[in-house]
């Protein structure tokens, strides 16, 4: 087990097979690499989730978002544009090299963008895709105390990354975008909140 902050090189510690706890701008995630049969498997059974549910893929920057995405319409280009980075998960149709795992069975991709730049550190240690959701058991609130994630994860999750900046606490807000308007998942939003 390694507990590091944003000072130490990720990389002296960090592996393909490494299950990790890492910050977002929201909450922290529990993740690792999506094409790692024993990392996504361990995902699930530390966190007590049922198979059946996708995983959501994190990425750095939404540039990346089509690599993944199927068919990106501008209006939906433009609303990514204006939510990412920022404290949302975008569900799109999912193309042929969305990992498995973050398909629903609906061929529907889950999305995030922190607008983190403790998570956006860890992009020169991670050239797979990275899969996560929150930290917590299934069914409980999402864990937001660094300490107290360590403690009851120390034993089971390789690698701890401490954010240096301050979570909102509050999960992701997700919205499926292949709605118009789109549809709420989970939260709160409508399209005024977007206005200055």
């Amino acid at each position: 087990m390694s507990n590091i902050d944003e000072q130490t090189d990720v990389g002296d510690v960090f592996q393909e097979d490494t299950l990790m706890v890492f910050p977002t701008d929201t909450v922290y995630g529990l993740g690792g690499n999506a094409r790692d049969e024993s990392v996504v498997s361990r995902i699930y059974r530390v966190k007590q989730r049922s198979e059946d549910k996708p995983l959501t893929l994190h990425l750095f920057s939404t540039n990346d978002i089509s690599k993944y995405a199927l068919d990106i319409s501008e209006k939906q280009k433009s609303l990514i544009d204006r939510l990412l980075p920022g404290p949302y998960t975008i569900i799109l149709p999912a193309n042929a090299d969305a990992p498995e795992v973050s398909v629903s069975r609906e061929k529907k991709v889950g999305i995030r963008v922190p607008d983190s730049n403790s998570f956006r550190h860890l992009e020169e240690n991670v050239d797979f895709p990275l899969v996560g959701t929150s930290v917590n058991k299934s069914g409980e609130p999402p864990m937001t105390d660094f300490e107290k994630i360590v403690q009851e994860f120390g034993g089971i999750v390789d690698l701890f990354i401490e954010s240096e900046e301050e979570l909102s606490g509050e999960s992701s807000t997700v919205l499926d975008l292949t709605y118009d308007p789109p549809k709420v998942i989970r939260g709160s939003f409508s399209l005024e909140d977007l206005e200055d």
